[in-house]
């Protein structure tokens, strides 16, 4: 994807990040990122390991330098400023508290150091308790703390500071499945009713989709998308972000486009074995591949079993994943596995002929070459 251009920032962004360069020796990991964000947003990066989102944090919190482009906090560039003079908080996927002091002591700890009160210490530790249901902790020690107990901590810690920002270096990756869920919910709920503004990352696909209200896309050290949930989800900007998020997958296909009186028709495969479906809504653009090649993108809910007469394709199962609530089948199709998201009480076997109806008016399109959306 080629590299954005300076961003229009609104008035006052809460964080503005204009064109920035990180690099190590002859190695680019950060390639002219641009974004900004106003206050109250929270903010996911997101992408796979390797793509800079932890660097792109690091430079923002400033523990690490830049190469070039600018950083600004609450409407001050403080791309040269040290960490501490920059008005924000951090919680990191380690915890880090100090072992030999109480819960109280912890996230007194940078309060003592900028020399608040002690009756502003201790109101401030009183509300923040409160606020993250553990007043009965505040006497213990990390040791005798669970793995969800300790982040709450560490989130006190980073409260008590009333910051411009705040800053989330994976909190979660430490946790197992239950408590990752029960965490995010509560994290999620702290944001709505503090209205604090966060940048926070993740490698998690589904912590991203479910906090955040804005995200950014990061692959090799460039945004290849930045926006809504459901922008993001709905309308991938190309086939990476399609494929990295959502959970399963969105099915990506390769197919050719055939256009008759202004109808599209999609045809997978070749020959006696080529099925074809119609195109509902599709993009205006699309129009300039007739004849050609396409990569078709479709979401696994975009399925469902159907009756005779009303199918748009009938594919044999390879493999079928009961998982309560839904049922995920495997098919093939030109030669790709195809996956559809069914209901739990689905009872398809392998080997079975399922028919299925496909909603293509949230089908995407990309092109073959550049892997970018077709709109």
């Amino acid at each position: 994807m080629v590299n954005p251009p300076p961003v229009q920032h609104s008035p006052d962004p809460i964080l503005s990040i204009d064109r920035l360069e990180k690099n190590y020796g002859a190695v680019d990991v950060l390639k002219s990122i641009s974004l900004s964000i106003q206050a109250g947003e929270f903010l996911v990066l997101v992408g796979p390991s390797g793509c800079g989102k932890s660097t792109l944090l690091n430079c923002i919190a400033g523990l690490e330098e830049t190469s070039g482009g600018t950083i600004s906090i609450g409407g001050r560039d403080v791309t040269e400023v040290p960490p501490r003079d920059r008005d924000i908080a951090m919680v990191f996927q380690s915890y880090a508290l100090y072992p030999t002091m109480t819960v109280a002591e912890n996230i007194a700890f940078g309060m003592k150091i900028r020399k608040v009160e002690r009756a502003e210490q201790d109101r401030k530790i009183t509300d923040v308790a409160r606020l993250l249901q553990i007043e009965h902790l505040l006497d213990r020690r990390p040791a005798h703390l669970s793995g969800g107990q300790r982040q709450r901590v560490a989130m006190g810690r980073a409260l008590v500071r009333e910051p411009k920002l705040f800053l989330f270096d994976e909190p979660l990756s430490n946790l197992d499945a239950k408590l990752r869920v029960e965490m995010r919910a509560e994290i999620k709920a702290l944001h709505q009713r503090l209205g604090a503004s966060i940048v926070y990352v993740t490698h998690d696909q589904i912590e991203a989709m479910t906090l955040g209200t804005r995200i950014v896309v990061l692959k090799d050290g460039i945004i290849q998308q930045f926006g809504t949930p459901a922008d993001i989800y709905s309308t991938p900007a190309n086939v990476f972000v399609a494929d990295f998020m959502g959970s399963p997958p969105m099915n990506l296909i390769p197919a050719t486009v055939a256009l008759k009186d202004r109808n599209a028709s999609i045809i997978f495969g070749s020959g006696a074995d080529a099925v074809t479906i119609s195109a509902v809504n599709p993009p205006s653009a699309l129009g300039d591949y007739d004849g050609k090649q396409v990569i078709v993108g479709m979401r696994p809910e975009d399925f469902a079993v159907t009756k005779d007469g009303q199918a748009d394709l009938t594919l044999r199962a390879d493999m079928s994943e009961h998982a309560g609530s839904d049922t995920f089948t495997t098919f093939a199709l030109a030669g790709k596995a195809l996956m559809a998201r069914l209901p739990g009480k689905s009872r398809i076997a392998v080997g079975d002929a399922v028919q299925l109806s496909v909603d293509t008016s949230q089908t995407c399109y990309f092109d073959p070459e550049t892997t970018r959306r077709i709109a």
